[in-house]
């Protein structure tokens, strides 16, 4: 659910705005109204500075190993050392290209050996010419040395690599390429190379050692996000008589109503409160059960509800959830999903722990759907006795199938129903008849094609469907628009629900594409436990750890990616979704938490 908000108005003097700033900051509660100013040119070069410390900080954490400052450099301001770092990683980018370029020049002068490029230009000005050729290996003719002054220089990559000496420059009748004779030899290259590669190794390790400052830059970032934060509300601050009165506007939750206003009244700060109107971009907070919070993460991939809009998150997450079961569909599977996310939770961070709650209810979905489908890692579980008491609820293939459709057709018609309420909710009765209709048509025309139960009643709720899309498509319309406007509804929407449903089919596809590579995993590893004494036994458990494995983690992609998708494409269009809210983010101390 969003939590509702209340809009506070202040009017506080001049003289005490600054004090009153710093205790709104300390409290932590209010998300100042944005007035759009525009930032000044100190702001913006403090903004860009945090965006220096966020990436220094983020490059630094991926240094694994942790070092120790020098008390020279202990002693350095962090603005000193934000720069240092830079200043090391453009030299360190730099001499990795250089590097990289030398080893392309390397790669060039390492057949003809070390040679002087300075002997070579003396003898040619004394009419003395070295020529350099390259041909391949098969091709090279051994006549050519009784016709010139040739000498074979290295055999490399089948390739022959030779010199032809000559007292003048003329034109050489040989069927091989001609190389320009390079600029360096090979070992000065790599005396060069080398010495590049020893500056970037010591650069690598400064930054593995500059990890110990890490505290120093986040405690910076945190001050200079404080000052950005407190300017940014100075600058949305209005101003009345004569500059005299500033006035504030902000944004706060219900469930701090009265801490907040206490916390005004104890300090005898003039304030009025007002409720949110359509038209304010009233910031988003979430408030869900211990379930449906798990999923957050997720619907917040695509985007928050607006604040006039409902929150699809308790909604969508037994679906989401649902739909991982069905495309990995493997007991097997779920067991590990099971036991990793418990085992892994008891060593991650605080932080982590929700997504691997997720990952518990994730797997067991797993396991429910893997005993519906009857497979434990790529067996068939109808094969095999211990699961007998259970077979009764396992489905074949065109089962599966058709589940699929159903579960699509179901879950349409509840987005339906959301999409409806919502609108009644926001607009009134007459502006959810259209959708009401479109579930009233959809539940009849299933009636007569596939359940048939209530005959030809059906036909008239078809009737009364057609009826409400066409005439209350938009009640704001006069009767011949709504007219036009509800044919043309009428025509997406018969398409529309048939292409949905149809989307919901990559369920039993994924399903059965991750069933079957566990089958050929177990096909191919079983033969190898009879196949040769002891080392058969032992390549069986590596193919089934590898194979598994692998499948594991493809199918728990695509069981992932694939229900993401059904989610915020079909449910969240025909739940009426429009998003694009505005997360709540209160001023506060970014210091104190």
């Amino acid at each position: 659910m969003i939590v509702p908000m209340k809009k506070y108005s202040f009017l506080i003097h001049h003289s005490d705005y600054e004090v009153f700033l710093k205790e709104l900051q300390g409290m932590g509660a209010l998300d100042v109204v944005d007035r759009k100013a525009e930032p000044t040119e100190e702001t913006v070069i403090q903004i860009q500075q945090l965006r220096q410390y966020e990436r220094i900080i983020k490059f630094l954490k991926g240094k694994q190993v942790e070092g120790m400052a020098s008390a020279m450099e202990a002693t350095k301001e962090p603005v000193e050392i934000l720069d240092e770092i830079v200043k090391l990683q453009l030299e360190h980018e730099s001499l990795r290209q250089k590097a990289a370029g030398l080893l392309k020049q390397y790669n060039l002068a390492k057949p003809w050996g070390d040679f002087s490029v300075n002997l070579v230009g003396k003898l040619a000005k004394e009419g003395i010419y070295i020529r350099f050729f390259v041909v391949a290996e098969k091709r090279f003719n051994a006549e050519w040395a009784n016709q010139y002054n040739l000498e074979v220089i290295s055999l490399m990559d089948g390739m022959t690599h030779f010199v032809v000496v000559q007292r003048d420059n003329k034109a050489i009748d040989i069927d091989a390429e001609e190389m320009k004779m390079p600029e360096r030899s090979a070992n000065e290259i790599l005396v060069e190379k080398d010495e590049f590669h020893r500056r970037i190794d010591e650069i690598e390790q400064f930054f593995k050692n500059s990890s110990s400052f890490l505290p120093v830059l986040e405690e910076a970032k945190l001050i200079l996000e404080n000052k950005i934060s407190f300017t940014k509300v100075v600058q949305n601050t209005g101003k009345e008589a004569e500059d005299h009165l500033m006035v504030l506007e902000g944004w706060l939750p219900s469930n701090r109503q009265k801490e907040f206003e206490d916390f005004l009244e104890q300090r005898g700060h003039f304030y009025f409160t007002s409720k949110a109107t359509p038209d304010e971009n009233v910031p988003v907070l979430l408030k869900n059960n211990r379930f449906a919070r798990l999923f957050e993460p997720i619907g917040n991939l695509y985007s928050l509800p607006t604040y006039s809009e409902l929150d699809l998150t308790p909604f969508f997450a037994p679906w989401f959830m649902l739909f991982f079961g069905f495309c990995m569909g493997d007991v097997g599977y779920g067991l590990i999903v099971v036991l990793a996310s418990l085992i892994l939770k008891k060593f991650v961070s605080a932080e982590l722990k929700p997504i691997l709650s997720l990952g518990v209810f994730l797997g067991l979905a797993t396991i429910l759907f893997g005993f519906i489908s009857g497979t434990i890692a790529g067996f068939d579980m109808e094969t095999i006795k211990a699961f007998d008491p259970v077979k009764f609820i396992m489905l074949n293939d065109k089962e599966l199938f058709y589940l699929a459709l159903a579960i699509g057709m179901v879950q349409i018609l509840f987005g339906l129903g959301i999409q409806a309420y919502a609108k009644m909710r926001q607009f009134g009765f007459q502006y959810a008849l259209s959708t009401i209709g479109i579930i009233i048509g959809t539940l009849a025309v299933l009636d007569l094609t596939i359940i048939k139960v209530l005959g030809e009643v059906s036909m008239y709720f078809v009737y009364l469907s057609l009826a409400l899309i066409i005439f209350w498509s938009d009640p704001k319309l006069g009767i011949f628009g709504r007219l036009g406007k509800g044919i043309w509804d009428l025509y997406g929407i018969v398409t529309g629900i048939f292409g949905d449903v149809l989307s919901y089919i990559r369920l039993f596809a994924l399903g059965a594409s991750s069933g079957i590579l566990g089958f050929v995993i177990n096909s191919i590893s079983l033969p190898l436990l009879d196949s040769i004494p002891v080392l058969g036994p032992i390549l069986f458990v590596i193919v089934m750890i590898v194979g598994h494995g692998a499948n594991l983690a493809l199918a728990g992609l695509g069981s992932f990616v694939h229900p993401m998708r059904l989610t915020f494409v079909e449910f969240y269009k025909n739940a009426g979704f429009a998003g694009g809210g505005k997360a709540y983010k209160p001023f506060k101390n970014l210091e104190n938490r």
